[in-house]
């Protein structure tokens, strides 16, 4: 299995190993989670997909984390989809997978649960291999290693207040690196029917995924890259200027967001917002403008029309160029693309719906 040794530290991306807690050494890549997508498949159904173990080099065997009951101290591990149907940014459905022990092939017994009631089971898939688990009303479950979805030029980011030429991609004009290109993450996709997820008279919810162990919440994600470009520690600030809350961000619920992290968010649209001033933008706007873009912003959740095929903003699918869509809402159009735009190897079009690992 693959170590959080084997991964670089300073790697964060979407979400990859963003926090402090989980980045190496001594963090656990198998709870991380790198990032998560819901679009509408083919026949209708819904798909969402939870993605962990970032950066994993070709050819490698990730698992899933799990808990051992016969050994003290080991907690048991939850992979959670929540769904809020009515808006108020707290759970109403709760899909849960839990896995056992890899066994010598590193096949782990999966066990996916709708609020507390069994939904489907099997196992996971060795690395090549794409092993289907089938439940009840065209329900559908993988787990196992795929290619990395995300494409992101991560050093372009990094370094995307520079002023030496070249290291910041803002400005880019031709295709740039892709960091992720020919690494392979571990996927849990589940396809579902939208009506055991919906309320009611509404095809609209909102999606985060969490890793749960034991009653601890590690870390969290819903729209790509908000605790990566918003919460402290970031490009945009001295390490030294205030202390982390990306732990503080990983714990806490969505309903909370705006009371806790707003003020951060805040302050990076406003710094964001500023490098399209020399373009002779008229700033006199610009409060109003960040105002309501924090507000879009935050709660932290990815917002999916379960009726409706278009992608992000509208939930996220694998091919949709989250970065480049985010860019020029959050630097009022100063920056447009990060010049990566699209994954290294192209998406099928049946489930699990993300490419084949790297072998």
């Amino acid at each position: 299995a693959v170590t959080s040794q084997t991964r670089p530290s300073a790697a964060v991306g979407a979400d990859h190993l963003d926090a402090p807690g989980l980045t190496p050494p001594g963090g656990d890549p198998r709870t991380d989670i790198t990032d998560i997508y819901a679009f509408r498949a083919p026949n209708g159904n819904t798909v969402l997909v939870l993605n962990v173990n970032g950066l994993t080099p070709a050819g490698d065997q990730a698992s899933f984390a799990s808990s051992v009951p016969a050994v003290e101290g080991t907690d048991d591990v939850s992979y959670r989809l929540n769904v809020d149907n009515d808006g108020d940014a707290v759970a109403d459905v709760l899909l849960e997978a839990r896995f056992g022990r890899p066994n010598p092939e590193g096949i782990q017994r999966l066990e996916v649960t709708r609020n507390g009631e069994h939904l489907v089971a099997g196992r996971s898939s060795r690395l090549g291999e794409t092993h289907v688990a089938h439940g009840p009303g065209g329900v559908r479950a993988f787990a196992g290693m795929l290619d990395d979805p995300f494409f992101f030029d991560l050093g372009g980011f990094l370094n995307i207040l520079s002023p030496t030429p070249g290291e910041s991609f803002l400005g880019c004009t031709s295709p740039r690196t892709d960091t992720f290109a020919g690494t392979n993450v571990s996927s849990l996709v589940l396809e579902l029917p939208a009506a055991l997820l919906t309320t009611a008279g509404s095809s609209n919810i909102g999606v985060w995924a969490t890793t749960v162990r034991g009653s601890a919440q590690i870390d969290r994600m819903g729209r790509p890259a908000i605790a990566t470009v918003f919460i402290p520690n970031n490009p945009f600030e001295p390490v030294s200027s205030e202390p982390s809350l990306k732990t503080a961000y990983n714990q806490a619920s969505p309903a909370d967001d705006r009371a806790l992290f707003r003020d951060e968010v805040v302050d990076t649209l406003t710094l964001l917002f500023s490098l399209n001033d020399g373009a002779g933008d008229d700033p006199s706007d610009d409060a109003a403008q960040i105002a309501g873009l924090a507000d879009v912003i935050l709660p932290d959740v990815l917002t999916f029309d379960t009726a409706s095929s278009a992608g992000f903003l509208n939930g996220r699918r694998p091919a949709d160029d989250v970065i480049d869509a985010e860019l020029a809402l959050v630097t009022e159009g100063a920056a447009t693309t990060d010049c990566v735009s699209q994954n290294d190897r192209a998406f099928p079009a049946e489930f699990p719906y993300l490419a084949p690992a790297h072998g």
